[in-house]
């Protein structure tokens, strides 16, 4: 059982700066988890403001961005980035690990936090305790931020993320196939996030 001393919650989070992603793959440019996190923010919160202004959806683009913020939580508070290929090898294996994850977000939220912070905050740390629409958004703001990472790499010549791109892009469209807020993002912003920094000052 995890334990989590109190007040530390900030300071386990912090320390997602130290976690690597991607570790048994050679990477150009090494991602940390902080740097995910900051993207997955960035990305939902477009994402859910797309759906809240042109779709009519009933979304807290705030929420769902903090809500991403903290989606890799136990990984800082002492799971770490457990290679994909090793989490989900069997179901069992991916039900023990995803045990271990939420209680180490319990044990962060209603330990490493004062009680008066617990009803605010386990709704945005707890996996299980996600609002169901707020989860799916956030996880296509993850693949879409996994996806750009692998085609950054591929672009610069690294094969060793080639079967990820693919595998990635596979997801980013089904979700896109799901949610017209997702289609509308990967269409109007994505393809200037794999443009150079020229491509990107040049005028239209």
């Amino acid at each position: 059982m995890f334990h989590h001393k109190k007040g530390s919650f900030s300071a386990w989070m912090l320390r997602l700066r130290k976690i690597i992603r991607w570790p048994l793959m050679t990477s150009r440019e090494p991602e940390t988890c902080s740097q995910h996190s900051f993207e997955v923010a960035l990305i939902s919160h477009q994402i859910a403001l797309i759906g809240k202004v042109k779709f009519n959806r009933n979304y807290d683009p705030s929420a769902i961005a903090l809500a991403a913020l903290y989606h890799e939580a136990s990984e800082s508070g002492g799971v770490g980035d457990i290679p994909s290929p090793l989490k989900y090898y069997n179901p069992e294996l991916t039900k023990q690990i995803k045990k271990i994850e939420s209680e180490v977000e319990h044990s962060m939220v209603y330990e490493g936090l004062p009680e008066y912070l617990h009803e605010a905050m386990a709704p945005l740390v707890i996996q299980a305790k996600v609002e169901k629409k707020t989860k799916a958004i956030v996880k296509a703001a993850d693949d879409l931020a996994a996806y750009h990472y692998s085609l950054s790499e591929v672009n610069v010549g690294n094969r060793e993320f080639t079967d990820a791109a693919k595998l990635l892009e596979s997801r980013v469209s089904k979700h896109c196939e799901q949610w017209p807020e997702v289609k509308e993002f990967f269409q109007s912003q994505f393809p200037a996030c794999m443009q150079t920094l020229d491509e990107l000052s040049r005028p239209d």
